[in-house]
């Protein structure tokens, strides 16, 4: 059984992301509001060679409205056998045997050499009895293996610049999933990256293209791990990267810590996180402290606010509701009047000093650090091992 993938806050992804997942691999997400789309780009060029002629477009564009290219390429079989073919067998294992990639475009070299071939479409695969999908091009190439020479440019479109060789999708994959597109091509615009990097005077590059509603879907996922696209180590590197980024600006200007604060808790009120912050200056400790600090605080206000919330419900309703459980109390206190009152009575109390030295002392043990706490003379050292050990429950 496969395991549920987790992803922590990937609703909180930027509206454009991009992550390059090894030498030949990015993944590009773009957000909008009803739609996400994400792009899988694989660049051919590294691993794969393509044998390129001279056409006759010079004089066939006379009689054409659509141009031809000035130049007949032809792509390895091998790109389809080891790049596209096992995508569509993914897919048919995550989505069901009935979604088998649709074939829209391709063009097959079929001869002895490539001095010496003919060329078929997709039309006149339909006319051999082969399915109009990728299953239905496997298995034609597989018992056609010794005269199928490779795979040619089938479409030029000439305002984009694309030579198009393959091209092939569903739609309706899931509820989710409006559509999955697979394209190899070639761009005419970035024919000089690949001339300078590559040393090739073609690249090709191979596009997946999902457009979905949402991208946190399990299913979804599950299908680019498959890719080899660990959307958990991506999401880590860059939750570790922005926190990283947060900690060295927060302990380089108090400020900045009680702006983040303020920001990340705001049921904390000013005089909460000023008495964390001078804590914490007084006993020289970092940022991972400050932040256990104030996650323990924040909850321990919002549990003396639900006492609060239990404390006004029992005092409008008679002895009647005595079999009410607490959490029917605070329920049911929301849901007539509201959430702002709890969210007032929640910032308006302030925290007192032996609480925020006990969430020190928990945060510390919580993290490790071996320290002895520095606090005020009037701060009662009872009252922080009661809010120790209340502390230490959430």
């Amino acid at each position: 059984m496969r395991r549920r993938i987790n992803i922590d806050h990937i609703d909180n992804m930027s509206e454009e992301f991009r992550a390059v997942v090894d030498d030949t691999t990015s993944l590009t997400i773009y957000r909008e509001k009803m739609r996400t789309i994400c792009i899988i780009k694989k660049n051919l060029a590294k691993d794969y060679d393509i044998e390129v002629d001279a056409s006759e477009a010079p004089v066939l564009n006379k009689y054409l409205k659509n141009p031809k290219p000035y130049e007949i390429s032809m792509a390895d079989v091998k790109i389809l056998d080891e790049q596209v073919f096992p995508i569509n067998e993914i897919v048919k294992e995550l989505f069901g045997e009935e979604k088998d990639l649709k074939l829209e475009t391709i063009k097959l070299a079929v001869g002895s050499n490539n001095k010496d071939y003919v060329t078929i479409r997709e039309k006149d695969l339909k006319k051999f009895d082969v399915k109009p999908t990728l299953s239905g091009l496997k298995e034609f190439i597989t018992e056609n293996r010794d005269s199928i020479l490779g795979f040619l440019d089938c479409e030029y479109v000439s305002e984009e610049g694309n030579v198009i060789y393959l091209s092939c999708g569903k739609r309706d994959l899931t509820d989710n999933i409006y559509i999955l597109d697979l394209k190899i091509l070639s761009s005419m615009q970035q024919r000089g990256f690949f001339l300078q990097q590559e040393h090739k005077y073609y690249g090709l590059q191979f596009f997946i293209t999902i457009e979905a509603k949402k991208i946190d879907d399990d299913k979804l996922l599950r299908f680019l791990q498959e890719l080899n696209i660990n959307w958990e180590i991506i999401f880590f590197r860059r939750r570790l990267a922005i926190h990283d980024w947060l900690e060295v600006e927060c302990e380089r200007d108090t400020e900045n810590l009680k702006q983040y604060l303020r920001a990340k808790y705001d049921n904390l009120n000013y005089f909460d996180v000023n008495n964390i912050i001078r804590l914490l200056i007084k006993n020289q400790l970092p940022f991972t402290v400050a932040d256990k600090m104030a996650s323990l605080l924040s909850r321990m206000k919002r549990e003396r606010s639900f006492q609060m919330v239990e404390k006004k419900y029992d005092s409008i309703h008679d002895s009647t509701d005595y079999y009410y459980s607490s959490v029917d109390k605070r329920n049911n206190y929301s849901n007539r009047y509201g959430e702002r009152n709890q969210s007032i009575d929640e910032y308006s109390i302030t925290l007192n000093k032996a609480e925020i030295v006990a969430a020190a002392k928990v945060a510390c043990a919580y993290l490790g650090l071996k320290t002895d706490i520095k606090f005020d003379r009037d701060i009662s050292t009872a009252d922080i091992l009661k809010y120790q050990e209340e502390l230490a429950n959430f």
